[in-house]
């Protein structure tokens, strides 16, 4: 009888604790998704107040970019030149040399805030930039940029009274982009 009555006491207990076990499972479960979105709820708050930030960050490096950007707009044949919309005047009027645009050595060395110099005995012009230092030679095709030789497509050449010098290749080996409007003969440097 005794084993019986352990047997019955046991079944009831079974019988008993199947529902709450049951209970407790359901219990769990929605104590763990409450606590999930409590706990999930300010982190997404966070992640969307970042990507916020991180929108107008982007939008704030544009707006730096485009204020460090000097636009620079010569055409051949006028002495008028448009830095960043303002003008200024060329002492000498750029000129096309065998398909290149020239330009004044000092015009466009002070453009993109190059020091320069000349040499009158070896009739070489240096534009020297941060680390970066370009040689070119009056009547040379041969030049260097920080001690490597490149060869141009035409020479730098002196035009009344005044040393000219290939655009494109002081522009872009000074970081420049140059784009080139046959139509009006205009050449538009962005740096």
């Amino acid at each position: 009888m005794k084993k019986h009555l352990i047997i019955a006491i046991c079944l009831s207990l079974i019988a008993l604790s199947f529902p709450v076990w049951a209970e407790e499972q359901l219990m769990t479960k929605l104590y763990f998704d409450n606590w999930l979105k409590n706990a999930t709820s300010p982190l997404e708050q966070q992640i969307n107040a970042l990507k916020t930030t991180f929108a107008q960050l982007e939008n704030d490096i544009r707006k730096i970019r485009t204020q460090l950007t000097t636009t620079i707009k010569v055409t051949i044949g006028q002495k008028s030149a448009v830095i960043d919309d303002k003008t200024t005047q060329l002492d000498v009027a750029p000129i096309n040399q065998n398909g290149r645009t020239m330009v004044p050595v000092r015009f466009i060395g002070e453009a993109f805030g190059a020091n320069f110099s000349w040499d009158d005995k070896t009739r070489k012009v240096t534009y020297t930039l941060d680390n970066l230092k370009i040689e070119l030679y009056i009547g040379k095709t041969k030049a260097y940029v920080n001690g490597k030789s490149v060869t141009l497509d035409t020479s730098p050449i002196i035009s009344e009274g005044r040393t000219m010098v290939p655009l494109r290749f002081v522009g872009e080996s000074l970081g420049a982009k140059l784009e080139w409007d046959n139509d009006t003969q205009t050449a538009t440097i962005l740096r």
